[in-house]
């Protein structure tokens, strides 16, 4: 479909929609030199990692690309300007810029989850590991920590640390960031049981699914008052939706890399932000598309059963005639 054909025509659609609801500057200073804007740098962020480049291939790239027109960039910036923009950039208005993605979808579902996971470090090769007899890692990795709309499949709180530490410690600050947020359901393993967070989630008006270290164990022995009403009001069933947060991880690597090019821990926060942004913006712009061609086989299968009618045609010319739902898919979740 032409939404994914001119799929960074979209994409540069939305992070301007996202980094005006995010309040983004459009320059860091009076004093700027006002070659290039925000918004601009932050499109090409996004973009190299979509096209998962490194920054001087990525901007070579631009010469035979359409991209710099869909920005209107005045001319090609050199890979250092983009190197620079991320090490000055803020990963607060990252972050925040995340959450409003939510803005990009109908409605949120009724699960959430949090869930951990690692991004690596080491680019060293498997032979090379091998023949050293090396059998951890050379180097370490990124300890991410989020939490998703299950529903939606997007990624709308982080915590991104140096090392791994436990998840129990992460989860309060995400959680105060997507409490005031309508869902029903909130999904996590282990790793994340404790008092606190049992009270967090059950006090902001929530079911907490989040599963206790010792299930077996009778609830007379289990201690604290949230995590008794925890395991008493427990449903195996919906349980089973904290799966969808493996999935999340799981696309998101596949598509963008497991893998750090970053330095600077800093640097790397801003790689790894920047590709679940782009994870989230692709993932809303494919259900955008699922959604635009369900509606046109629906039209085409009801316009074929009433073909002999005149005003179903011509019904079907005034939404774009041979291009069908051309006006609708303009104005689409825009």
């Amino acid at each position: 479909m032409a939404i994914i054909r001119y799929k960074f025509k979209k994409f540069s659609k939305m992070v301007k929609k996202l980094c005006v609801l995010g309040e983004v500057p459009i320059y860091n200073s009076k004093y700027s030199n006002r070659i290039f804007t925000n918004i601009q740098h932050l499109f090409l962020l996004v973009a190299k990692e979509h096209t998962t480049y490194g920054y001087r291939k990525f901007i070579e790239s631009l010469y035979d690309s359409k991209i710099p027109s869909y920005i209107s960039l005045r001319r090609i910036p050199h890979f250092t300007t983009l190197q620079k923009f991320a090490d000055r950039l803020s990963a607060k208005i990252l972050n925040r810029v995340i959450f409003l993605t939510q803005h990009l979808f109908k409605k949120q579902g009724t699960f959430f989850g949090a869930d951990s996971t690692g991004m690596e470090l080491d680019h060293a090769s498997a032979h090379y590991c091998k023949r050293i007899d090396r059998k951890k890692p050379v180097k370490g990795f990124v300890n991410l920590n989020v939490i998703s709309d299950l529903h939606n499949k997007i990624i709308l709180a982080t915590k991104i640390r140096r090392k791994r530490r436990h998840d129990c410690s992460d989860f309060l600050p995400m959680w105060n960031k997507v409490k005031k947020l309508d869902f029903d359901y909130f999904v996590a393993d282990k790793g994340y049981d404790s008092e606190k967070n049992h009270e967090a989630v059950f006090e902001g008006g929530k079911q907490s699914l989040i599963s206790l270290k010792r299930m077996d164990l009778p609830i007379h022995k289990t201690k604290g008052r949230y995590r008794k009403k925890a395991k008493r009001e427990f449903e195996y069933g919906l349980y089973t939706q904290r799966e969808l947060t493996e999935s999340i991880f799981s696309s998101m690597k596949r598509k963008y890399g497991s893998k750090m090019k970053a330095r600077k821990f800093k640097t790397q926060k801003i790689e790894l932000l920047c590709k679940i942004l782009a994870y989230n913006i692709e993932r809303s712009i494919r259900v955008i598309a699922w959604v635009l061609k369900c509606l046109q086989h629906f039209y085409r299968a009801y316009l074929e059963r009433n073909s002999s009618t005149t005003f179903l045609t011509s019904s079907y010319t005034s939404f774009g005639g041979g291009a069908p739902f051309t006006v609708f898919r303009r104005s689409f979740f825009l």
